[in-house]
């Protein structure tokens, strides 16, 4: 115990600096990798709740179209109908309540199909919806395809 006491090697000014410096940069890298993580889960939750608002309007739309529904009369709340689908922030003349970020687009086609030998022409629908996220930089894409009236017979 004397022997402890009596060393007096200490720590100089410049090993402490240099400690504490290396503590700081390990230190500033985990607070960086976590502020990323968190960044990342932000985006990611609102990816997903946009996924699920684009896959709640497709449902609704391939529902109606299933209803023998026109097209043109279709209940999508504030999702607009497009020929093709645009930037948000150029979409001008809109009606009250509508969303340019939730856009869709209705393509209408025949499939011919052999019903008892007898070929059928069926009106078939293609789907697609798009709904904008992160300040309309990124967006989801749902395509789907729907027969007029339901399933097939």
């Amino acid at each position: 115990m004397k022997k402890i006491l009596k060393n007096s090697d200490g720590v100089t000014l410049i090993e402490t600096v240099a400690a504490t410096a290396i503590i700081a940069i390990i230190l500033v890298t985990i607070l960086g990798a976590l502020l990323y993580g968190q960044k990342m889960i932000v985006f990611s939750d609102s990816k997903n709740n946009q996924a699920a608002q684009a896959q709640d309007l497709i449902d609704s739309i391939m529902s109606q179209l299933s209803e023998d529904k026109n097209p043109s009369s279709l209940s999508t709340g504030d999702a607009i109908k497009r020929d093709s689908f645009a930037d948000p922030k150029t979409i001008t003349n809109l009606s009250a309540g509508q969303d340019p970020r939730k856009q869709y687009m209705i393509q209408e086609g025949t499939v011919r199909k052999s019903v008892n030998g007898s070929a059928v022409d069926y009106v078939v629908y293609t789907v697609m919806v798009r709904i904008y996220y992160n300040n309309d930089e990124s967006y989801i894409e749902l395509k789907a395809f729907a027969k007029k009236g339901g399933v097939w017979a």
